[in-house]
């Protein structure tokens, strides 16, 4: 497995955060678990980051959620955002759990290893079991998901909707 650890975004991450934001912005990739226009100032998403996961200054619909970079070496290689809850919007488009891995780490375990360390943190969140939703195309996150037990629950509509007991 990757040798990597999940961490709260700080101040120094400053530069390392503009590269990884950078690399979906050449890429084109669309950015999961990252909910911040590009020019937000670190200050403000590290203490938006904080409100939130205490269920503070949400935006309309949403829920308590905490957001994770999984880093090594001092590199950003991927985000991961855990819904404490879900809603009925978050049931059909979105679960419990969204991430990116950024372009130049795919392929690389990243994304397996950041959600088997996102799901200890759930149990921590008094979350027993996790939804998660992919595109059915999305061979990277398929993969990821059921190398951590994912259960397909359905498919359609182009997505996938697996569940993981923990």
């Amino acid at each position: 497995m990757v040798q990597g650890q999940l961490v709260s975004l700080s101040l120094d991450h400053k530069d390392t955060l503009e590269t990884f934001l950078r690399e979906f912005e050449i890429s084109g990739d669309e950015l999961h678990g990252y909910f911040f226009d590009r020019s937000a100032h670190i200050e403000k998403v590290i203490v938006t980051l904080e409100a939130w996961s205490k269920g503070k200054e949400l935006i309309d619909g949403w829920v308590p959620n905490s957001t994770w970079f999984w880093e090594i070496k001092g590199v950003l290689q991927g985000v991961i955002n855990v819904r404490h809850r879900l809603n009925p919007w978050l049931e059909e488009n979105g679960g419990h759990i969204g991430y990116s891995v950024a372009p130049s780490h795919r392929q690389q375990g990243v994304a397996t290893a950041m959600l088997s360390a996102t799901l200890l943190k759930c149990r921590g969140l008094e979350i027993s079991k996790t939804m998660l939703i992919c595109d059915s195309d999305n061979v990277g996150s398929i993969r990821a998901i059921e190398a951590n037990n994912g259960i397909l629950e359905r498919e359609n509509r182009g997505q996938r909707w697996y569940w993981i007991e923990l």
